[in-house]
């Protein structure tokens, strides 16, 4: 991998917030609710970073060396969680974890261990949805 997935995957994702932030600020009473009319969930911004993102993970996987790949995973699993965003951006941030498991098949044991470890940490098991756990259990094998 070239040392510049990782700064454009975060590149990806400050622009996909910035996006997300925009699209709540410049919201109307009564978008989204009850489906009536579309709020910013709906908007295909959210789409548009995961297609892209999933582009960005297969591109680094076909490079990527164990500590790097850890990189990468350890942003998108940090991400959700490092700052207030807004709740349409967290729930696809959530989800686009799960395009990270070509990733885990590149980790070494150990990393694979640290990584399940700061997972277990990050999303205790009340907060978990089941991408986090198909996540965990794919780092779980990969770690023995």
């Amino acid at each position: 991998m070239d040392s510049g997935s990782l700064a454009r995957i975060e590149a990806l994702y400050e622009e996909y917030l910035l996006a997300a932030a925009e699209l709540e600020k410049n919201r109307k009473f009564g978008d989204g609710i009850l489906g009536l009319r579309p709020g910013p969930a709906d908007d295909p911004c959210h789409a548009r970073f995961a297609a892209r993102l999933e582009e960005l993970l297969k591109e680094a996987a076909a490079s990527a060396d164990s500590e790097e790949a850890s990189q990468i995973l350890r942003y998108l699993f940090s991400a959700p969680k490092t700052r207030e965003i807004p709740l349409s951006a967290y729930w696809m941030l959530i989800a686009v974890q799960g395009l990270g498991r070509e990733l885990i098949g590149l980790l070494s044991p150990g990393d694979a261990a640290a990584l399940l470890t700061f997972c277990h940490k990050r999303y205790p098991r009340r907060e978990r949805l089941p991408v986090q756990d198909q996540i965990l259990k794919r780092l779980r094998q990969q770690s023995e």
